[in-house]
């Protein structure tokens, strides 16, 4: 009887034990192999930068008694331009009408590892169809995120890059390919639907023979061209603006069209890709009317 009695006490307890421990299993293993998926899942996407911030500037009105107003920028921009293409940080307005003044956020660039400066991983934010060669760029179609372009190949100048200019800066060195159309470099940016950006990219030939030809395109869309010098080391800009529209991500491309096996060596630096914002200004002026003239006074 207490045989049977305690074999009935352990049962019951281990019947207990085992009902706390396996709610515990099944959720420590869901965990982890939740765990796990989202890692791999997360390794395994497409990664988009996430969009960056829309423009915080507010309109404005101006009203006054007054033939003419000073327009001001808001304080602590750096660039900026008036819709009369002023620079200045003031214009002068004689009429009354809507006016506005733009500057593009270069502190909210999209563009990750634009000036090929990460600490980290200079390799960082971006993919190309060439050959990533760190070594040697003797070969076509080959690229290396480097500071001096003759380290990797003899007949590469030693040039220094575009960001710092005093050769402790990284650039992404080419020796384009003999094919065309095949993408130097690409990088995908969420955006901001219905906004205006600015696309600005530095290139320069670091072999003065057959200088590269750079197009560049947005979700498959051409943008424009650049003609690279054959001066090595004269750093040429290509700028242009482009609005999102419907859009809510910007792959950005840009494909050499020069396909001569020698020569057709270039380097690539700043690239920029930020958000353009604008504030309009409406101005209402009343000029004072002007002192009536008396005439014809009769006097006694």
């Amino acid at each position: 009887m207490l045989q049977l009695y305690f074999k009935s006490f352990t049962n019951f307890y281990f019947f207990i034990l085992l009902a706390m421990i396996f709610p515990a299993s099944y959720i420590i293993g869901h965990t982890i192999l939740r765990q796990a998926f989202n890692s791999n899942h997360y390794n395994s996407a497409t990664l988009i930068t996430p969009p960056v911030a829309v423009c915080t500037l507010t309109d404005a009105t101006v009203s006054q008694c007054a033939s003419s107003a000073v327009l001001n920028v808001d304080p602590g921009y750096s660039n900026y331009t008036w819709n009369n293409g002023s620079t200045s940080t003031s214009i002068t307005v004689t009429s009354s009408g809507t006016y506005w003044w733009e500057t593009v956020k270069l502190d909210q660039n999209a563009v990750v590892n634009g000036d090929f400066e990460n600490s980290t991983d200079h390799y960082t934010g971006f993919t190309s169809s060439y050959t990533k060669n760190t070594s040697s760029l003797v070969s076509e179609a080959t690229y290396a995120v480097i500071q001096n372009p003759n380290s990797e190949h003899p007949q590469f100048g030693a040039i220094k890059d575009h960001t710092k200019g005093d050769g402790t800066g990284y650039m992404m060195v080419v020796n384009g390919a003999s094919v065309a159309n095949v993408t130097v470099w690409t990088e995908s940016i969420a955006v901001q639907a219905n906004t205006t950006y600015v696309f600005s990219i530095w290139g320069t030939s670091v072999n003065s023979a057959s200088p590269g030809k750079l197009d560049f395109s947005i979700n498959s869309v051409q943008l424009g061209n650049i003609q690279l010098t054959s001066t090595v080391g004269q750093w040429s800009n290509f700028t242009v603006r482009w609005n999102s529209g419907s859009n809510t991500s910007a792959t950005i491309g840009i494909v050499n069209q020069n396909t001569a096996s020698s020569g057709n060596d270039f380097a690539l630096d700043d690239i920029v890709f930020a958000p353009v914002c604008r504030k309009n200004i409406t101005v209402n002026l009343y000029p004072n009317p002007a002192k009536p003239i008396i005439t014809n006074l009769i006097t006694h």
